[in-house]
């Protein structure tokens, strides 16, 4: 499980990841109706027939002034907070509006505009103009001064709906998630922050800023843990001072409890089982002499305390977190402008770059989206050919197959789809489904790899491509330079040591994983492969001996192993004589030379998969170690 301190993400982040403009589409499409009915100095909202309790709306220097969730409620708004900066960012559809507490001015899409009343906090409630934000989202108000009513009828945007993530507020009391199983309290000003992909870790933070909520879940774990068990596994999440560490059972609930006090802020873990998960709630006081507060503390310890392992569905009052239905689980990527479903058990991967990739449950299958701008003049004819020939140029042919390309369409866009078979044992072969696609002025490439081709689901790969949908991206994406485009493994570039007053001329495709000029030795990676250069300085190590005591080390990682030579000879490398060896060893070739120059000896490993021990690869290698210059 990861710590719960290191994973939450600040609400300003999200704040500011969240305003730029980034809908999927240039109209939103048509959504629910939205009809909100309220008085003045009354309590009770009606929003689309239902009634909702909330603070009494009131005027201030003439504008109506409601409670921030009539908003989300009525328009599905996405909602973030900045507590520092007291800033709300509201995104409808097309539209995002950003509000800071005591300021008469907002940011509408990016533009200032003026307000005829500030943001305000009541009774720890945020409260924002009315009319404003209705009309901004695309209502009509209306206001009846006899009877002080006030009417707002508009539109829900569907991509509001999308964006929130989450169904509608109205008449939630609780909030929770039906996929991981539990339910809590829902009091007025709760905002989530950040929710993971899978779902089984999710942020709140109270719109006054006086506390957060973390909550992490972890699956597939020892059942009936005894109580000091659960106590370990919650003290494994503490950083700070610990005040109290017990086992609480009160209310028909039983959980561990630790109590910790670290800048200025006072923390309270607790840790609950039901069946194979256990549940963490991390919550934060941001002063600490609120916890010191009896009125403050029962408030917090009430919302705590409503936290259940379980997820009543059928009851109305119970928001769903969870983006999963019908075993699937939506990811929507508002940078890239892409969304798409998998299954539910599907995790999210680090994304590298422009790459954005998931596994299954078990991490051996996979599904990959990258995304990089379009050269002009360039066709998913002529990309997927490009790439193609990369691919076959790699392997050697009798470790490769490739399959016909063919046309299928994917949000309504022309695309083209090959599948290629690779393999190192020339026994079990991998599967990869390669899927392009140009939309616009950006490159969008799909692709499905399975560890065996027999694993290789059609109805998967068919469902997974129904669901993408490709929008508009974000408007702060720029080029994004594909370097397949320019790739050749001819280029090579002059690598120089001046500690050890050598140079080498190193192909520029090749990813240096240690390169610093004055290191006894540089590290680079190529196709599964890895090549490296050191200098041992002294002359009494001759050749033979270094490559003697390199195999023996082979040999001493894995008894097992095979190493059989191919090669043995001697070369000339910077003017000395160099002894270069050659090894087949199981399913990879290692090629080792060593020559000894000005009382250093130096030594070149290079080793990759016979799958692509090309006639390219084996020239590649030779040119690169026969081009080490030594000077005196």
């Amino acid at each position: 499980m990861p710590n719960l301190r290191k994973v939450c993400i600040p609400a300003i982040i999200l704040c500011a990841a969240l305003l730029p403009l980034s809908a999927f589409a240039d109209e939103a499409p048509a959504g629910k109706t939205v009809n909100v009915q309220l008085k003045l100095g009354e309590d009770k909202i009606i929003i689309n027939e239902q009634a909702v309790v909330v603070e009494k709306p009131y005027i201030t220097n003439g504008a109506t002034l409601v409670p921030l969730r009539v908003i989300t409620s009525a328009f599905g708004a996405a909602l973030s907070w900045d507590s520092e900066t007291q800033t709300v960012g509201l995104k409808s559809g097309t539209t995002t509006i950003s509000l800071q507490i005591g300021s008469t001015t907002a940011t509408v899409n990016g533009k200032t505009e003026q307000l005829e009343a500030a943001a305000e906090l009541a009774n720890g409630t945020t409260m924002v103009p009315l009319r404003f934000i209705a009309e901004k989202f695309g209502a009509k108000v209306t206001f009846d001064e006899k009877t002080s009513s006030v009417n707002i009828s508009g539109t829900q945007s569907a991509s509001s709906s999308d964006n929130a993530g989450i169904d509608s507020d109205v008449g939630k009391t609780q909030i929770g998630n039906s996929f991981h199983g539990w339910s809590m309290k829902y009091p007025s000003g709760l905002i989530k922050d950040y929710q993971s992909f899978t779902e089984d870790y999710v942020s709140f933070e109270d719109a006054n800023g006086e506390f957060t909520l973390d909550i992490s879940v972890d699956s597939d774990m020892a059942e009936n843990l005894s109580q000091d068990a659960l106590i370990n596994l919650l003290a494994d999440q503490v950083e700070e001072t610990i005040l109290e560490k017990t086992y609480v059972t009160e209310g028909g609930r039983s959980y561990a409890r630790i109590l910790t006090k670290g800048g200025g802020e006072m923390y309270e873990y607790r840790a609950y089982q039901n069946g194979d998960k256990v549940y963490y709630l991390y919550f934060t006081i941001t002063k600490a002499e609120n916890y010191k507060n009896p009125v403050k503390y029962s408030a917090y310890k009430d919302l705590m305390d409503s936290f259940k392992t379980s997820f009543p569905a059928s009851d109305k009052s119970l928001k769903d977190l969870s983006m999963v239905k019908d075993g699937q689980r939506t990811y929507t990527d508002e940078t890239y402008g892409f969304t798409l479903k998998l299954p539910a058990d599907w995790k999210k991967g680090s994304t590298k770059g422009e790459t954005i990739t998931f596994t299954d449950a078990k991490g051996v299958n996979s599904v990959g989206f990258r995304i990089t701008s379009k050269k002009d003049g360039d066709s998913v004819q002529t990309w997927a050919e490009r790439n193609n020939k990369i691919f076959t140029d790699l392997w050697v042919p009798e470790y490769r197959k490739v399959e016909p390309e063919r046309t299928l369409t994917i949000d309504g866009t022309q695309a083209l789809a090959r599948r290629t078979h690779n393999t190192f044992d020339l026994k079990s072969w991998d599967a990869t489904e390669n899927v392009y696609i140009i939309k616009g002025d950006y490159k969008y490439f799909m692709y499905f790899q399975f560890e065996k081709q027999d694993t290789l689901s059609e109805s998967f790969i068919q469902s997974t491509l129904e669901s993408v949908k490709i929008g508009k991206s974000s408007a702060s994406i720029g080029t994004i330079k594909d370097l397949g485009e320019s790739y050749d493994r001819t280029l090579k570039s002059v690598v120089k040591n001046k500690t050890y007053n050598y140079s080498i001329n190193i192909p520029t495709y090749w990813k240096a994983e240690s390169s610093k000029a004055s290191s006894d030795l540089l590290k680079y990676t190529y196709e599964f492969g890895a090549f490296l250069v050191g200098v041992k300085e002294s002359d009494t190590l001759s050749p033979s001996d270094l490559v003697a005591t390199m195999k023996q080390g082979m040999q001493a990682d894995s008894k097992s192993i095979q190493i059989k030579e191919v090669e043995n000879r001697t070369e000339t490398i910077a003017g000395a004589k160099a002894q270069w060896v050659v090894w087949d060893v199981q399913e990879y070739v290692s090629t080792v030379c060593a020559f000894q120059k000005n009382g250093m000896t130096f030594f070149v490993y290079a080793s990759h998969p016979k799958a692509v021990n090309t006639e390219f690869m084996k020239n590649l290698i030779g040119d690169t170690i026969k081009s080490i210059q030594v000077t005196n």
